[in-house]
């Protein structure tokens, strides 16, 4: 499932222009954040039914703006933290400018998005935006075949020569003590395959009441139970184990004590 939703900027100039990417995909990617204290996706999107209706209409999508990144992460009308794709992922943006050595713009052409800066000083907003920005780099990455080093920040490719002199997203990742190494990490973690885990199972029960019964029950025992919901089930289970062998080794002792049980694998 993509990340993003559809809000093409068909009114602006860079989408007008369509100018294919030289290589026929994407190099790398550019993270921006957006300079300005307004973390609202209708500032810059054009999407009334999603991001809410921007009554000035100084979104890129219109014509004669000189500016254009592929995506940009910000809050929906209700709250929510959202990616919206404004351009066709296989033509140049015109986002970063040019530095000595060129633009990442189209020479080489890398694909570029903007995050909606608020005040910068809300983890909760923060946490939100960069993780869905890690998912963004997540898909575009395994999509093109781009390796997570050629993930930079506007900043570091303006240091590389390729961007206009600008400071973001630094400016907003040191006032919680991270940097773009903390959000390339963040990004090569989720392109690790699920770790496989290994729990015990005691019931499953059509109605969240019984579940917690069941939870009560192996309690007295000293055992500490969750309950996950899957399907119609609240399911009941015991554990998370790395190996198959402690996971049975605790099914057997349940079993001594009197319950049902089986062992499940799951991925965390």
């Amino acid at each position: 499932m993509a990340v993003t939703f559809k809000a093409l900027a068909k009114k602006n100039g860079c989408y007008k222009a369509a100018q294919k990417m030289p290589k026929g995909k994407a190099e790398g990617i550019v993270v921006h954040s957006t300079g300005a204290n307004n973390p609202n996706l209708k500032r810059y999107v054009n999407s009334p039914a999603i991001c809410g209706e921007n009554k000035y209409k100084n979104y890129y999508d219109r014509p004669n703006y000189e500016a254009c990144p592929h995506a940009v992460i910000g809050k929906d009308k209700n709250g929510a933290v959202k990616a919206a794709q404004i351009l066709p992922l296989n033509i140049c943006c015109w986002n970063c400018g040019r530095g000595s050595k060129g633009s990442y713009n189209y020479e080489p052409a890398y694909l570029q998005f903007e995050i909606c800066e608020d005040a910068l000083d809300n983890e909760e907003y923060f946490n939100a935006a960069f993780d869905l920005a890690a998912k963004l780099c997540r898909e575009w990455c395994d999509k093109y075949g781009i390796p997570v080093e050629k993930i930079v920040s506007h900043k570091e490719a303006h240091k590389l020569g390729y961007a206009s002199n600008h400071g973001d997203p630094e400016n907003w990742l040191s006032k919680f003590g991270k940097d773009m190494d903390w959000f390339r990490a963040k990004v090569e973690e989720l392109g690790k395959p699920p770790k496989k885990l290994y729990r015990v199972q005691i019931g499953a029960f059509l109605t969240r009441k019984n579940a917690e019964k069941r939870k009560v029950e192996v309690a007295k025992y000293g055992y500490s139970a969750f309950i996950v919901k899957s399907g119609l089930f609240y399911r009941v289970q015991v554990g998370a184990f790395e190996d198959y062998e402690r996971a049975e080794a605790r099914m057997v002792k349940l079993k001594v004590d009197g319950f049902k049980a089986f062992v499940v694998e799951t991925t965390e």
